[in-house]
């Protein structure tokens, strides 16, 4: 682990804060540009940002220059690897010294960690505030602890594909209705006070971002519905069916409310992996379901066989995260193989932790029936 974790983090912090060239953290030359651009109403070559990014964009590289916001996000990338380590270290129960230092390892040596690191990519800032609001709505309401949750959706919007199917497990699965109502009335404001700066008005911006955003998604990322469709359909049901998959989704955390929560958290990760756009630096993702296999193979609570199943897509899932990103970027046909491994791994995840949650629902149901049938002798 450490032979892959140290030679990729160190090229890619060098092209975070070196390189000079095209490759150099591009996403977060992207950022600061497209920052500059709004706030000072000149006309953007491509929209594909909602207009509530830009905002939240602003405190992280707006005020600075390009120089110094690769610095500033060096530092953000510390404190949220350490913060996503730790959630990730508590979740899978991750308590011994060796285990500890190979997960922080791991966590390092997958591609998407690395390949996000060197683009100035998002979804590390995203995860942690995202997946600690919900970890934190399973408490008793209280106004600090609302405030925070708040906060911590309303900031993961800064990327709102990757974060956007979380809030249905904040507003169905932990009923933290306050915290969701106000952090989506916080990003409309926050588009409303985006707009403000720009001569167009709110419907063009958003006319803009949705032509350009659907443009992207045809011809970019993997791994995703949009991407299918576009191929093998039509493009004009890539909406309809994004909004099908949150509805699919929305159902099973009804009907799975007191499931546990990293298994919510796994399901909904995957998810949120297929539901629209996503390049593979948004493939740290599958780290949650990960995770929630990993809690589930520790448990003990698995026959021979569902044990034999879990252990191998662990060593599966851990082989998948660990190859090469350059292996998803190969063009057909060797490209099209990895790039459709990569997604069989994700539904085989996907397809365990259903089906280990519908086995906890339909043996804890059979728990109660025994139960009460011992509590009728009684009476």
């Amino acid at each position: 682990m450490t032979f892959l974790a140290l030679p990729r983090l160190a090229y890619q912090l060098w092209r975070l804060l070196l390189e000079t060239g095209g490759n150099g953290a591009l996403d977060l030359r992207m950022f600061s540009n497209w920052t500059a651009l709004w706030f000072g109403n000149e006309p953007l070559v491509v929209y594909n940002l909602p207009p509530a990014t830009y905002p939240l964009l602003w405190p992280l590289t707006g005020w600075l220059s390009f120089g110094a916001s690769r610095w500033l996000w060096l530092l953000f990338y510390i404190i949220s690897f350490f913060w996503l380590f730790g959630i990730i270290k508590s979740g899978a129960g991750v308590r011994e010294r060796n285990e500890t230092v190979f997960a922080g390892l791991f966590l390092i040596a997958v591609y998407p960690t690395s390949i996000l690191v060197g683009n100035g990519q998002l979804a590390l800032f995203v995860l942690p505030a995202v997946l600690t609001a919900i970890l934190l709505a399973r408490g008793r309401p209280a106004p600090g602890r609302d405030a925070a949750i708040t906060l911590l959706l309303l900031f993961s919007t800064i990327k709102l594909p990757l974060s956007a199917p979380f809030f249905l497990v904040a507003f169905i699965s932990l009923r933290a209705h306050r915290p969701v109502f106000l952090a989506v009335l916080g990003y409309i404001l926050l588009t409303l006070f985006a707009v403000h700066f720009r001569d167009d008005g709110l419907l063009t911006n958003a006319e803009l971002w949705i032509r350009d955003a659907s443009r992207l998604a045809e011809i970019g990322g993997y791994g995703n519905v949009h991407k299918w469709l576009s191929a093998w359909v039509h493009s004009d049901y890539i909406l309809p069916a994004s909004l099908a998959i949150l509805a699919v989704l929305a159902l099973w955390l009804y009907t799975n409310r007191k499931t546990d929560i990293w298994i919510v958290l796994g399901v909904t990760a995957v998810f949120a992996r297929l539901w629209t756009y996503h390049r593979l630096y948004d493939d740290l993702l599958i780290i949650i379901p990960v995770v929630a296999l990993f809690r589930i193979f520790r448990s003990g609570g698995l026959s021979p066989h569902e044990r034999a199943i879990a252990g191998a897509l662990l060593f599966i899932s851990w082989l998948a995260l660990l190859s090469p990103g350059f292996f998803l970027q190969m063009k057909p046909p060797l490209g099209t193989i990895f790039r459709t491994g990569q997604v069989a791994v994700w539904i085989s995840l996907l397809a365990f932790l259903l089906y280990h949650a519908g086995a906890s629902a339909k043996g804890g149901a059979a728990r109660g029936e025994r139960a009460g049938a011992s509590g009728s002798r009684y009476n």
